[in-house]
């Protein structure tokens, strides 16, 4: 049974798709971001008090009650088959949308992503209305682009599945040591598979789980754990001598990249990593043996950080705990869920010494932006809700659209009523490289710029980044002193960690943030930390690692 919140998200797309009231649609959408936060939905269903939830009418309580009930949606089940065979499949790929491809099915009488790839290659696009050649490129290349990330899933996706099924590994082990392994525990932010590292078994091949009680026991282990929300990952095991457990850790989480660094950092196992004499029960045994501290696994991937961690740069790398406040987050003035009160409480639960809030701006009608009028009544909102929480502070921004010339959304005397402004392109992404480079570069002058917020745009598994030029980008925010925002959202983590060598070249900020839309969103700023550690970020170069009174001088330029 799907989570209800992803039922009534799947209903809000297929309405879309249907083409239906978009204040229907709306409703679903809101009652979606409502639940988050909900773990005794099941209960209220058996007792009736679904309703009780707020943005929960009685059309969206029947909804949720049969299906909490039941497990079935006559809701959902009525619009799948309302729908032409193909068109859910056929509206996710980019450059196509609901429109065009109930077109493509009407007149091509095409069903499935393989009929339409061998269309666009047959040319057999352009001639229909409204396409085009330029048109039918892109939407091959998004084809592409969706057929690349097939049998791979987010880490946020698979996360709490992983951890279970250690946990269940080591129940089905419980005299031997389990560990992640690979790039699960790097955290990479997309996975093709997950590995786990048991102790025991004398060296036995990957795949082989030892005696048939633990065989039996391990495959039902993985039969229920590879099927995760959004798709099925294979999952490997390892298995390591007690003696050799810390090299084998080691070997099986890196990559060949830090692996080869470590081979050409002095003493191996047996005159060189890999050697195979010599035992190292402890991971940390084994790196000390290099003459290196213990390496965290996460940024364990260019082979760069062997080198920084000989010379004791690593030490300063930004803690698990290094964030003391995030920026970049919306409340239910614009497109959030929560309120004010809620997001500032739920911050102070989470031990912040400070919010930052930023809703949308006017120009994003399509997320309730703030019109000018609305203005200061957040305003006296904030300087009231302070009151209330003076243990935690409050920043008042705003997530300004980067508009099509590069200017901000607002002009510049009610940019600078705000203590920060996130800068942020929604629209238009499909740009030339220089026009859409030139537009950033100027949002990134604007005096009133802090922030600028998920810098390419993508979406891990949905949408490629806009084509900019990131270097340009990255000298141009460290000229001006403006902080490149790592949006911790685990769809987008963005911008990528891979430009941390470029990013610590021109010594260009950056700050943690959740980009959250509900109480739970603040929680995302985990996935940004674990992507600043693999980006090799010091706790210096990260904004909001700084307290509440220094990031407030930064903010007005103090410093």
């Amino acid at each position: 049974m799907k989570d209800p919140i992803a039922l009534l998200n799947e209903i809000k797309n297929l309405m879309e798709l249907k083409g239906e009231n978009p204040f229907k649609i709306r409703a679903f959408d809101k009652a979606a971001s409502h639940l988050a936060g909900y773990s005794d939905l099941s209960e209220r269903a058996q007792a009736g008090t679904l309703k009780e939830i707020p943005g929960i009418g009685k059309g969206i309580e029947d909804v949720l009650q049969e299906y909490l009930l039941s497990g079935h949606s006559t809701v959902r089940d009525g619009l799948l088959k309302s729908l032409p065979p193909g068109l859910l499949q056929l509206a996710e790929v980019p450059g196509l949308g609901p429109k065009k491809a109930a077109q493509v099915i009407e007149e091509l009488k095409i069903q499935s992503l393989g009929e339409l790839e061998y269309a666009c290659r047959e040319n057999r696009l352009i001639h229909l209305k409204g396409f085009g050649e330029k048109l039918q490129k892109k939407i091959l290349e998004g084809i592409l682009f969706m057929n690349s990330n097939q049998g791979l899933m987010k880490l946020s996706d698979v996360d709490s599945m992983a951890a279970e099924l250690g946990i269940l590994l080591q129940q089905a082990f419980p005299e031997r040591r389990v560990s992640e392994t690979g790039a699960l525990r790097r955290k990479l932010e997309i996975l093709s598979e997950l590995e786990f590292l048991i102790e025991g078994g004398g060296g036995l091949p990957a795949g082989d789980l030892g005696s048939p009680g633990d065989e039996v026991r391990a495959r039902e282990v993985v039969s229920k754990f590879m099927k995760g929300k959004t798709g099925i990952l294979p999952v490997r095991f390892y298995f390591s001598d007690p003696e050799m457990f810390g090299f084998e850790l080691a070997k099986t989480t890196g990559t060949p990249a830090h692996w080869s660094a470590l081979g050409g950092a002095g003493a191996g196992v047996g005159g060189g990593v890999g050697g195979g004499s010599g035992g190292f029960a402890a991971e940390d045994e084994f790196f000390k043996s290099l003459g290196l501290p213990w390496i965290p696994p996460e940024t364990r991937e260019t082979g760069e950080e062997v080198a920084l961690a000989r010379s004791g740069y690593l030490d300063k790398l930004l803690p698990w705990n290094g964030v003391k406040g995030v920026f970049h987050n919306h409340t239910n003035r614009s497109d959030g869920s929560a309120t004010l009160e809620e997001m500032v409480t739920a911050a102070a639960q989470l031990g912040y010494e400070y919010l930052g809030i930023s809703d949308h701006s006017q120009t994003a009608f399509y997320a309730s932006g703030l019109k000018l009028s609305e203005l200061e009544e957040q305003e006296k909102e904030i300087q009231e809700v302070q009151k209330r929480h003076p243990n935690l502070k409050i920043f008042w921004g705003i997530e300004s659209d980067i508009l099509a010339d590069g200017s901000l959304d607002y002009e510049n005397e009610i940019l600078r009523r705000f203590d920060f402004v996130v800068a942020s392109v929604h629209s238009r992404f499909n740009m030339e490289r220089d026009a859409m480079t030139a537009r950033i570069l100027k949002a990134i002058r604007n005096p009133y710029t802090r922030f600028l917020g998920h810098v390419t745009g993508r979406l891990l598994l949905g949408r490629k980044g806009y084509d900019v030029d990131m270097p340009a980008l990255i000298r141009e925010a460290a000229k001006c002193n403006v902080a490149i925002e790592l949006n911790a959202n685990p769809v987008r983590l963005d911008i990528d960690w891979r430009w941390g060598p470029e990013m610590r070249k021109w010594k260009t900020l950056t700050s943690i943030n959740p980009d959250a839309h509900e109480v739970a969103g603040l929680e995302d700023t985990k996935y940004g930390v674990a992507m600043a550690r693999k980006a090799l970020f010091t706790s210096g170069q990260v904004v909001n690692s700084r307290s509440a009174a220094e990031v407030g001088r930064w903010l007005r330029r103090e410093q």
